[in-house]
This record gives C-alpha cells, sequence and structure tokens, in this order.
C-alpha cells in the first residue's frame, strides 16, 4: 500500500547531507528522513519520560506510592506465575 506523500523545504546544504546519509546507508532521502523524524520523536518520549521521573523521585511522597505500585505490580506478576504453573502441572 503506498503511502501518502508530501513535499518539505530544507536548505542546499541539508538535502546534501541527507543525500549521503541515505548513499551510506543504501537508502532513499525519504527512508533517512523517516527514520530520523521517529528517532526524534522517540528521544522526545524518553526525554519526557526521564524529566518526569526526576521530578517523581525528588518528591519522598511520590517516590513511596511509585515504589509501592512497582512492589505490587511484582507480586501481582509473581501470583499469575504460580497459578499458570499449578495449571500446567
Amino acid at each position: 500500500m503506498q503511502q501518502e506523500t508530501t513535499t518539505i523545504r530544507v536548505s542546499r546544504r541539508t538535502r546534501q547531507v541527507l543525500s549521503d546519509l541515505a548513499q551510506r546507508r543504501n537508502r532513499s532521502v525519504s527512508d533517512v528522513v523517516e527514520r530520523l523524524a521517529e528517532n526524534a520523536r522517540r528521544q522526545d518520549m524518553l526525554n519526557q519520560y526521564n524529566a518526569r521521573m526526576a521530578e517523581l523521585l525528588e518528591n519522598p511522597e511520590e517516590r513511596a506510592a511509585w515504589q509501592q505500585a512497582i512492589t505490587q505490580s511484582e507480586v501481582d506478576a509473581a501470583e499469575l506465575i504460580e497459578r499458570a504453573e499449578a495449571v500446567a502441572r
């Protein structure tokens, strides 16, 4: 299935950089731009996560609640595994 496309304007220098990257990676410029955009999106998500975790860990009440939730998740997971193993026997 063909994706819908559009044109983006970039400087000549950026066009050359993208072309060089595409050539070295044996990809199209479009593929390189898509990969770069996806990597930037993922990096933004990681940065947001890291910033939120830093806030959470600085607040003793939030940190305790988070640790309690993690502990409960681990207990729940262990119980599920035990049930699955009991059924499998």
